[in-house]
């Protein structure tokens, strides 16, 4: 059709030369290598045509020119149309005149746009060496920042930030690949939206001498810039991307939008308690009725209230994951004012994790069940904050210490 595509070898990478300088996209380049060196011929059509128009190739509909090392010239091949059955299409050797049938599949091996050989990577960020997330949205500002090897919000509130969460924040920009490349130098951004995006992230990296910051803004008519295309559906989705400081302009998956869709909650810790696991001697449940401890006895568990016994120890275990694992879903208030409201002036349980140290990790109070709005109330005693959790946790914590014991073996054959 015209299109011109270069392809460079540039040491152990390729690159493209035409129609715009970049860096190729190594696998569909070694791909389209692959077909040409694995391509064999079916059969010889014609040793000498009268003709190649008969063919489709006069003039052909590809042409592909190969600088081989250490030969003298280059290496052409000619590819016409495809033959009645659609299997096979027909080719030709610049260094000969024979018409040859090499397999369909090597025409479409072939038949690639430059895009679809360019590299689509936008930016490059690792989310293991960032130090520092600056989101940015119309509505909101949030930064965390990492202190040694935890994540704290420090903007809009002080508190400790879900490292998990901001891996995958940072992977979304770092991830983002170009489905179209809309502007290789234009100085006009806001014609793209991205003057004023929805979205504005900055990181931070380790060892590097400036922040990387991405722009990012919904495609809407407004910003169309392929008017009589069709408008794409919400699922469809699309967005505009570039990279503050330079000049180029992609299009990506709308995706994006949805994966930076974060508020300040979305993004701090949500555990109730931050503990390890090998870190824990004992376990206090306490109900108004009852109060069941378990404790640590060399690699296995004992009940030592409401009786002495031995406890099965996958169970303890289990319920110890079960504390572990406990995580909010929302913050009824961080300012109570009545904390009977929520049930926990007087808590219906009460759980404490005793640690190997022997000290006592802040007390976790479960307060009263929502029923019309499925929540559970809940606090940790040496903070104000009143979470929201779901109330199918309390199935959790047992309230008859008979389902911890271990079972008598002769017992439970009688």
């Amino acid at each position: 059709d015209g299109t011109t595509i270069g392809l460079k070898r540039d040491g152990d990478t390729w690159r493209l030369t035409q129609p715009v300088e970049a860096k190729a996209d190594q696998g569909p380049a070694a791909s389209l290598l692959t077909g040409l060196t694995l391509a064999r011929i079916e059969r010889t059509v014609e040793e000498k045509p009268a003709g190649l128009a008969d063919f489709g190739l006069e003039p052909p509909a590809l042409t592909v020119t190969l600088k081989v090392k250490d030969t003298a010239g280059p290496i052409t091949l000619l590819l016409g149309k495809n033959s009645p059955t659609g299997s096979w299409v027909y080719a030709k050797r610049g260094d000969s005149p024979a018409v040859l049938m090499v397999p369909a599949s090597l025409k479409g091996e072939l038949e690639k746009t430059p895009t679809d050989l360019r590299d689509k990577t936008i930016i490059s960020l690792d989310s293991t060496k960032a130090t520092r997330v600056e989101l940015k949205s119309k509505d909101s500002f949030i930064v965390a920042a990492k202190s040694g090897e935890e994540w704290w919000l420090e903007q809009p509130i002080k508190v400790k930030a879900d490292g998990s969460a901001i891996d995958r924040l940072v992977g979304a920009v770092s991830d983002l690949k170009a489905k179209e490349f809309v502007a290789e130098a234009t100085a006009d951004f806001a014609k793209y939206g991205l003057a004023r995006p929805d979205y504005r992230v900055t990181v931070s990296e380790k060892d590097a001498p400036t922040p990387k910051t991405v722009l990012i803004a919904r495609k809407t008519e407004k910003t169309r810039t392929d008017s009589k295309a069709p408008s794409p559906t919400p699922e469809q989705g699309q967005a505009y991307v570039a990279v503050e400081g330079g000049k180029q302009v992609f299009l990506v998956e709308g995706k994006v939008l949805e994966d930076l869709k974060k508020s300040p909650l979305d993004l701090r810790d949500k555990r109730l308690l931050a503990f390890e696991i090998k870190d824990v001697k004992g376990l206090r449940v306490a109900w108004p009725d009852t109060t069941i401890v378990l404790e640590k006895d060399g690699d296995n568990w004992k009940l030592t209230q409401p009786q002495a016994a031995t406890a099965d120890s996958g169970k303890a275990l289990d319920l110890i994951y079960s504390v572990n694992g406990l995580r909010f879903k929302d913050i009824a208030t961080e300012k109570p004012g009545d904390l009977a409201r929520y049930g926990l002036a007087k808590p219906q349980v009460e759980v404490i994790v005793k640690k190997t140290d022997n000290t006592d990790l802040p007390a976790i109070e479960f307060g009263k069940v929502d029923k019309e709005k499925n929540q559970l109330f809940a606090k940790v005693k040496n903070s104000p904050i009143v979470y929201v959790l779901e109330p199918r946790v309390l199935d959790d914590l047992p309230r008859d210490p008979a389902k911890l014991k271990k079972e008598d073996i002769k017992e439970k054959k009688r």
